[in-house]
């Protein structure tokens, strides 16, 4: 009969053979790996928000010149309402501020966390007014349900701009940030005033709406 051999261990080294499990060393070496590779992401992604900031910053910055050239050859007025979240652009139309439709680039645009925006007026009022209340309105008469869910459709709709751009090529004076919500906080500036110029800062160390005055001597340029 033929002899079949097995296979032996060491018994003066059996991890020759065997191997029982990872070495100090090895898990050391394996931590290391993770933690390098969180780190890099971790910058990767801090990259990111600020790639994402600097676009949509000098994007919103170029939708208002658009909004601006766009408010004189139609001899039309435009608004711009900034949110937290984003901002939308409207129309002085029938004697009161309605969403812009169907434009081809001034449309609604929304961010996301942490991208952030805000905007100071220096205490100034707005140049235009939506239109008052009919006098029947004022006047306490009663409403049906149909026509109280039409006003209520109509001034969840219509919203008065922070930003005016005027067929006159006049605009008011104003200061509008994008920044990034976080530890360690950037944003970009842009900056309006009554003779129409539009003005696009460098990135800026600090808190997009606490520190949107700060001297553009203290900018950091990325």
């Amino acid at each position: 009969m033929k002899r079949i051999s097995t296979p032996t261990i060491n018994k003066a080294n059996p991890h020759k053979s065997l191997q029982s499990g990872f070495t100090l060393i090895e898990v050391l070496i394996a931590l290391a790996i993770a933690a390098l590779m969180i780190a890099v992401a971790t910058i990767a992604l801090s990259d990111n928000e600020l790639a994402k900031l600097k676009n949509k910053s000098r994007q919103f910055y170029g939708l208002l010149q658009v909004a601006q050239e766009e408010s004189i050859i139609r001899g039309i007025e435009l608004g711009v309402r900034v949110e937290s979240d984003g901002y939308s652009f409207l129309i002085y139309n029938g004697g009161k501020w309605q969403p812009l439709e169907d434009h081809r680039l001034l449309r609604e645009v929304e961010f996301e966390e942490p991208l952030r925006a805000s905007i100071n007026l220096e205490g100034q009022e707005a140049l235009l007014a939506n239109e008052e209340e009919d006098e029947t309105d004022s006047a306490g008469g009663e409403k049906g349900s149909d026509e109280t869910e039409q006003e209520n459709d109509k001034k969840s709709s219509s919203r008065t701009p922070q930003i005016y751009m005027l067929s006159s090529g006049e605009m008011n004076d104003f200061v509008a940030t994008i920044g990034l919500d976080r530890d360690e906080p950037v944003f970009y500036r842009i900056t309006g005033n009554y003779v129409g110029e539009l003005e696009l800062s460098s990135a800026i160390k600090g808190h997009y709406s606490h520190d949107w005055e700060l001297d553009l001597e203290d900018d950091d340029d990325e």
